[in-house]
């Protein structure tokens, strides 16, 4: 009997007595507590949302910015432009004829002698290779090329804005290489006498006049005033290397532009290489200058040298006077004192600067 009790199976008492919860109701704060952590996860949510939202709002606001960035550069050239009547209101007195100035912001126009007056310009002087010099309004034109280096320079009220001529070829130059492949841009164009004034007084005061003279053009003497220059894409020196800087050196001349800088011309030029500064003559001179592989100065015969600049605002002498005071070696000039002014208050106060404050760089 024993042994058959052991074999029937034991029922197993359960160790937790479970409790009938059907009925169960939770205490008020029980509730509160879970609404509570309901009202957290809803919150984390709703953050975690909005911080999705606002980064996809910053990485479109991001590419916008870039976008518009890369309009303006490359239309920057075009928004200098200015009304042509006000271009001759400021620089004229030449012409009573308001086309006249525009035609005076060319470089490569053909002017007639109604678009000069008889005390503002000179005739039968000549270049070193025999071209025609003339002066007009403060202005030196040889072989009807308007001439700004550091020999010849522009007076402060001429204010012409970027040449419409000169920034339609370039959107055309543009055009043409973007089917090569190839992104050009204005990185600078048209820029005032005050403003180049500034640029450069900021050289002057950082590495003294006499490298500042290498890389930047005092106020008058500089190309952008002009409004026929654009610097294209890149002023670094390391731009020279790139397929942009080769395509522009191999092409520029097809729509009337020239690497104003050369490389290897730079005693004649005045300026170090500057394989991203284009000058705008019109086709058939660039191509002129480009086919005899000369810098400008060479095919024009002048100088390029501020020993040798003449103040064209008071002084209303030839400018070939300039190309003979060369051949001479002679000292007396506008600039004497300009150039003295700048070496002695610059280069000074530059040596000051790096004696008194050596640990400058660091602010």
């Amino acid at each position: 009997m024993d042994s058959q009790n052991n074999n029937q199976p034991h029922e197993i008492e359960p160790i937790i007595e479970y409790e009938d919860c059907t009925d169960y109701v939770p205490s008020q704060e029980q509730v509160m507590y879970e609404r509570e952590i309901q009202m957290r996860m809803r919150e984390r949510r709703k953050a975690a949302e909005r911080r999705r939202v606002n980064r996809n709002r910053t990485i479109a606001l991001i590419l916008l910015l870039a976008i518009i960035f890369i309009i303006v550069k490359s239309c920057s050239g075009g928004s200098g432009n200015k009304d042509e009547s006000s271009s001759a209101a400021d620089s004229s007195s030449v012409s009573s004829v308001s086309s006249d100035s525009s035609k005076v912001a060319e470089a490569n126009i053909n002017k007639t002698d109604s678009s000069k007056s008889s005390d503002s310009s000179t005739s039968g002087n000549v270049s070193t290779t025999g071209k025609k010099i003339e002066q007009i309004n403060g202005m030196t034109f040889v072989d009807d090329v308007l001439i700004v280096n550091k020999t010849y320079s522009l007076p402060s009220d001429y204010d012409p804005g970027t040449s419409a001529a000169a920034q339609n070829a370039f959107d055309e130059m543009a055009a043409a290489a973007m089917n090569d492949g190839i992104y050009l841009f204005v990185n600078s164009g048209y820029r005032s006498y005050q403003e180049q004034e500034t640029l450069y007084n900021n050289y002057a005061w950082q590495r003294g006049t006499d490298e500042a003279d290498k890389v930047s053009s005092r106020p008058g003497h500089s190309e952008h005033q002009t409004g026929l220059t654009f610097d294209v894409n890149s002023t670094e020196f390391s731009f020279g290397d790139t397929q942009e800087a080769k395509w522009l050196a191999a092409h520029c001349a097809e729509y009337g532009f020239i690497i104003r800088y050369p490389q290897g011309k730079e005693d004649i030029t005045g300026y170090s290489y500057e394989p991203w500064h284009i000058r705008y003559l019109g086709v058939e001179k660039a191509k002129e200058v480009a086919d005899s592989g000369l810098c400008l100065e060479e095919y024009l015969g002048v100088t390029s040298d501020y020993k040798y600049a003449e103040d064209m605002n008071e002084n209303t002498s030839t400018a070939s006077s300039a190309v003979s005071s060369a051949a001479d070696n002679t000292d007396t000039n506008y600039y004497a004192d300009y150039n003295t002014d700048y070496n002695t208050d610059y280069n000074t106060d530059y040596n000051n600067y790096n004696t008194d404050y050596t640990d400058y760089t660091q602010y």
